[in-house]
Formats: structure tokens, C-alpha cells, sequence
């Protein structure tokens, strides 16, 4: 599982937006295709599943022991426990490498256990300084930045015996809402934008080599889907930065930002469709750019874009 992804490190924004309106102009060919919301949704999985790797079956915070290593070079703080498990807090490569901030009155710590190549978590969330929830065995979550709500993937335990669930947690009233067995949901392809959740499925799975995606509302219900052109596998010359949403100006729009990384040079770009009509689709050439990080800087921007071009 990869939790530290560079989408929670940087913010999320266009780069050079004012400086190529006159470049932001439709291209050719329609990159998205809109699919109907399924009447009737399949049944949530409930799979059996395993301990999630490298963690013990039960770690407590403040009751499980367990004492800082020192190392040098990365991580620059271990800790391990008495039964042999090693663990970062808020992270794996550095230390507070993400720490996850939630609405006050909640708080999030979440430890992060490591072995192999694997990874998974812990997550402890206090309430006015009280702890309100321990989530063990999380193989993958995402936080909401404003709001009481998380995604994730785990492997609860549940008499004596452990089923995988995907989906979203309300804090407020600790419900568990699964997502329904679509090609759209993923383990760890999820994004929270505005008050909406994109889920999409994997790499060129679906029709004519596109991905699967979804648009959900914090509560759990579907409220469109696509089929898309999200070219993030690796060796792309164009590749998705792991940046997809909805604008925060017209939340029935959605967005992917890619970069040409083979151009001559280096362009990045928008892509929006229309969650609502099937024919309105633009792609915004946003200037040449030399690293996905600056394609990623001036998060306020994004807010200036719209489909329409006004």
C-alpha cells in the first residue's frame, strides 16, 4: 500500500493559468465518455480477508510498548515493538511526513507499520482530546480536508475473523458506509474535491483502453460516472499527476491535470468534461512546465478555470 503519495505533500493547482489564457483553447477529440449511474447498484463485497501486513493483530496506542531505534539515513525515526514490528508516526520516509489535519474538534495520528516493501496503518482519532476512534489494519485511507470524513480500505476484524471494507467513515456518528463492487472503486485510487469523492478503477481497464471513474457524495451515493482518458500508467507520455476532481467553482464539472512529459518541451494540461452533458469536453493547455511539482503549485487558480472558458 502507498499512502505517502505526493498529493498530500503539495497542493493541487494550475501552473501559469493567466499567463496562457490565450492558450486555453478546446483541442481536438473527446477524452471522456459519460456512463449511466446504474439504476440499481451492485451489493457492497464483503471479502474475506488477512491481517494487513507488517502491523501486529492488535496495537493500541499509549497501551502497546514499544521504543524509538536509532538509525541513520532514512527513515530518521523507527520505532519498533517488543514482538519484533517496526513502525513510523505520520509517516515512513521522514519523519511528520504527512501529517493529517481534521475539522476541530478531531485530531488524526496515524502509525504507519512497514516490512518488505509493504505497508499499513493505524489510525487513532481523538475528539476535543479523547480518543473516538482506533481503525486497525487500514491497508489505504484518505482524509477530507474541511470535513469529518474519511475513505479507506481495511481489514476489519470482526468475531474472530477479518472482511475487507472499502468506503467512507462519517466521524461525527462513526457510520461505515461501503462502496458498491464497481470497476470505478479501488483500494487506493480515491481523492476527496469539495464535497465529492472521486473513485477510479485501474489503469486502461475499461472500454477502448479508458478508466473507469466515479463521482460520489460524502454520504456514499453515486452521483455520476465516466469513462476517461487518465493515461497514469507507467512509461506515458502523458501522465495523470494524480490530480482529478471537480472545480470549485462548477462541482458538475470534472478535471484531470496531465503533464507531456515527452514534449519539446514539456507542456501541462487540463482536461474537463461535463458530468451532465455528454458533449461538452475542452482541454486547457497550461504552458510549458519542467517538473510535475510546478504543474501542481497555485492551488487558488484552478478556481479561476471553468468549462466554458468565462
Amino acid at each position: 500500500m502507498r499512502h505517502t503519495s505526493n498529493r498530500h505533500a503539495l497542493p493541487f493547482g494550475l501552473l501559469l493559468l493567466a499567463a496562457t489564457a490565450s492558450a486555453a483553447e478546446p483541442k481536438g477529440g473527446t477524452w471522456a465518455e459519460l456512463q449511466s449511474v446504474p439504476a440499481r447498484l451492485p451489493a457492497a463485497q464483503q471479502k474475506p480477508a488477512e491481517p494487513a501486513p507488517c502491523q501486529p493483530e492488535n496495537f493500541i496506542p499509549g497501551e502497546t510498548r514499544y521504543e524509538r531505534v536509532e538509525l541513520e539515513g532514512t527513515p530518521p525515526a523507527l520505532y519498533r515493538l517488543s514482538t519484533g514490528e517496526e513502525m513510523n508516526i505520520n509517516g515512513w520516509l521522514k519523519e511528520n511526513e504527512r501529517v493529517v489535519k481534521l475539522p476541530s474538534p478531531y485530531a488524526l495520528t496515524h502509525y504507519t507499520f512497514g516490512c518488505a516493501g509493504e505497508f499499513s496503518s493505524v489510525l487513532d482519532i481523538s475528539r476535543n482530546g479523547k480518543r473516538h476512534g482506533l481503525y486497525q489494519h487500514v491497508l489505504h485511507f484518505e482524509a477530507h480536508p474541511t470535513r469529518p470524513v474519511l475513505f479507506f480500505r481495511q481489514n476489519e476484524r470482526k468475531n474472530g475473523r477479518y472482511q475487507e471494507f472499502l468506503g467512507l467513515v462519517d466521524l461525527d456518528t462513526k457510520r461505515k458506509t461501503p462502496l458498491p463492487a464497481l470497476p470505478c472503486v479501488s483500494g487506493s485510487n480515491a481523492r476527496f474535491s469539495g464535497d465529492r469523492l472521486i473513485t477510479y478503477g485501474e489503469a486502461r481497464a475499461g472500454k477502448d483502453g479508458k478508466t473507469d471513474v466515479c463521482v460520489w457524495s460524502l454520504d456514499g451515493k453515486p452521483q455520476a460516472r465516466l469513462l476517461a482518458d487518465l493515461d497514469w500508467t507507467a512509461g506515458s507520455g502523458d501522465i495523470l499527476l494524480d490530480q482529478v476532481g471537480v472545480l470549485p467553482r462548477e462541482p458538475g464539472t470534472f478535471y484531470a491535470l496531465h503533464q507531456d512529459r515527452f514534449g519539446n518541451p514539456a507542456h501541462c494540461e487540463v482536461r474537463l468534461q461535463s458530468l451532465t452533458r455528454a458533449n461538452q469536453s475542452r482541454r486547457v493547455d497550461l504552458g510549458v512546465s519542467e517538473s510535475h511539482e510546478a504543474c501542481l503549485r497555485n492551488e487558488t487558480k484552478l478556481g479561476t478555470l471553468s468549462l466554458t472558458g468565462r
